[in-house]
């Protein structure tokens, strides 16, 4: 009653609860069923009294109280099938809810993440969704049944007395109205409170991840500084949403207040002047205002989670409805096995920000080739890549695969292509098996090893001491910098791409370990079109092409050996400058 839906949000509530609407018609014919029992119970109170009044027997007595307590007992077992009903139908609902948010979340571009944190996304998918699974397992369970039980008890209160019948219908109107409009009273700041309170999450979260950096340079004292600020302003917006809450809730117990003193002034000034009204019939009408205001108590209880669940879908609704900046429309398929790449006077910046991270970017690169990338921190790199993964599109230009830009092919199947091996690897909580799949339950365990072997890893996988059972912490804490790498190695070679990129891949890796690793590498890119981001000229030296970034443009792109022998060439300065060592 107290919350309207405008059209988004109809819309969303709408979809997920059209797929239950076998259980929910079924859900609504017992709340019918149970209405009428809550109406019609009562009619053997009025016989009691009447009956007991009139003087008769105790057996006839008897007989109405077992016939009312029968009701009560069968109405009690409607109740406990309606919880029963509405409890599945909510987690089936909310379940989904909170799959299509996280599917957003994983698919959302470069632009969406950089302006919502990790801990932001944690409270939406999961606070918002638990305040919505209150919403429909209790108080919507009570707002249908409420509002029909509240029409019921008018009618038939008009049956009985004309009278009152208009005092209760004037009184429920009044009540309705003025609990409806107080209903809206801070639903402002609720929404506020819910976003401090989703960016203080966050904020907990990005400090625990990086607390050893803290730890590291003495950062406590800032960060429990700005924690406190943050709670400090929390407490600000939450004491002022409490603060209209409470006057909401309080307005509405007054106006239940003087419902029910309103009428019974007009129950007793009936019964001065109306001596055929008896105590059965005056009894029974109080009680049935008494039913009358159990829901409308329980609106003025649900009022502030009301706001709240308000709050949320506002907040879910923009969650689904983000329009990203990449361009999904593409439904072409990239079937070719060999893959060519060019980027076309390619220019990106991130978001509204007016520096350009990457300037009329062009060069191409042969299908099965190699390309080592190289510039120095801040020259666009990883920007490349990521926009050939596309991650997030450039504002001029296009990125051409075999002659057609990328934005034509079909999103998913296009990153299917692309393998990516990082210098952070996301380990996740699991065996080895579960993070060398991550998932996949139809590839086997001969699979596994079969590639473990040709990647030339063997050594490696014998020192686990489970084998594919091993133990993997979240956050990698078991394994080595170089070991995290092997699973991510193994990982892209099960997904079998046609373009590879190395980002950094082996930065973290010690000389001996990349060694070590050299052939597997070899392995990944062969009969691959691969670009290599790396600041080791050792890393790229192998490769057929070398293109070098200088704040966002090319400086040169040729054929490796080309501009090694050529000693005016920016390569081959850096070899004679830093030998294989760190270009940075």
């Amino acid at each position: 009653m107290f919350i309207r839906l405008d059209r988004a949000q109809f819309k969303f509530m709408y979809g997920y609860l059209y797929t239950h609407r076998a259980q929910l018609l079924l859900l609504l014919l017992f709340i019918f069923g149970n209405i009428a029992l809550q109406i019609y119970s009562p009619l053997y109170i009025q016989r009691f009294l009447d009956s007991a009044q009139a003087g008769k027997a105790a057996a006839e007595l008897l007989t109405i109280a077992l016939f009312f307590l029968g009701l009560t007992v069968i109405r009690q077992l409607v109740t406990i099938v309606m919880q029963f009903i509405t409890s599945d139908v909510t987690w089936k609902i909310t379940n989904k809810v909170r799959l299509d948010l996280m599917r957003q979340c994983l698919n959302y571009d470069l632009s969406f993440h950089s302006r919502h944190t990790p801990g932001e996304m944690v409270e939406r998918i999961d606070g918002d969704v638990g305040k919505l699974n209150n919403f429909l397992s209790a108080f919507a369970l009570k707002m249908i049944s409420n509002n029909l039980l509240i029409v019921c008890i008018v009618v038939v209160i008009f049956y009985i007395n004309l009278y009152m019948g208009f005092v209760v219908l004037a009184l429920s109107i009044t009540g309705l109205v003025v609990l409806t409009r107080m209903g809206k009273f801070g639903s402002k700041t609720i929404r506020n409170y819910m976003a401090d309170s989703a960016d203080t999450v966050g904020f907990i979260d990005e400090r625990i991840a990086g607390r050893e950096d803290i730890r590291a340079f003495k950062a406590e004292t800032y960060t429990l500084h700005s924690y406190y600020a943050k709670l400090k302003s929390l407490y600000r917006t939450r004491k002022q949403t409490g603060f209209r809450i409470g006057i909401v809730i309080n307005t509405g117990e007054v106006m239940l207040a003087l419902v029910l003193a309103v009428t019974l002034l007009s129950m007793g000034l009936l019964h001065l002047h109306n001596k055929a009204m008896s105590i059965g019939t005056i009894f029974l009408i109080y009680y049935y205002i008494t039913i009358l205001l159990i829901p409308l108590k329980s609106m003025v209880a649900e009022i502030s989670d009301l706001q709240y669940v308000h709050a949320a879908l506002l907040r879910m609704n923009e969650l689904l409805d983000y329009t990203g900046k990449v361009d999904t429309s593409g439904r072409a398929h990239l079937m070719d096995p060999a893959i060519s790449i060019q980027f076309d006077h390619v220019s990106f910046r991130y978001d509204d920000d007016q520096h350009q991270v990457l300037r009329n970017v062009s060069f191409q690169i042969p299908a099965n080739k190699t390309v080592g990338l190289l510039g120095k921190t801040g020259s666009g790199k990883s920007t490349l890549a990521r926009l050939l993964f596309r991650m997030c599109d450039p504002q001029e230009g296009a990125i051409r695969i075999n002659g057609t830009d990328s934005r034509e092919y079909a999103l998913d199947s296009f990153r299917a292509s692309i393998g990516i091996v990082s210098q952070s690897i996301e380990l996740f909580a699991g065996s080895l098996r579960d993070n060398i799949t991550m998932y996949k339950d139809h590839i086997t365990d001969e699979q596994i090893v079969q590639i473990i072997d040709r990647l030339g890893l063997c050594d490696w996988f014998r020192s686990m001491a489970d084998g594919l059972d091993t133990r993997i912490e979240r956050d990698g804490s078991n394994l080595s910098g170089g070991e995290a790498q092997l699973i991510a190695f193994t990982r892209v070679f099960l997904c079998n791409p046609r373009i590879l990129i190395l980002d950094e891949a082996t930065s973290r890796i010690d000389p001996i370990t990349e060694r070590r690793i050299e052939k597997a590498i070899a392995v990944l890119m062969k009969n691959r079109t691969c670009i290599i981001i790396a600041h080791r000229l050792s890393t790229v030296r192998n490769t057929d092409y070398t293109l070098v970034l200088q704040e966002g443009s090319v400086l040169e792109f040729d054929e490796t050996g080309c501009l090694a022998h050529n000693p005016s060439s920016a390569y081959s300065r850096m070899i004679r400058e830093g030998g294989s060592e760190l270009y940075a």
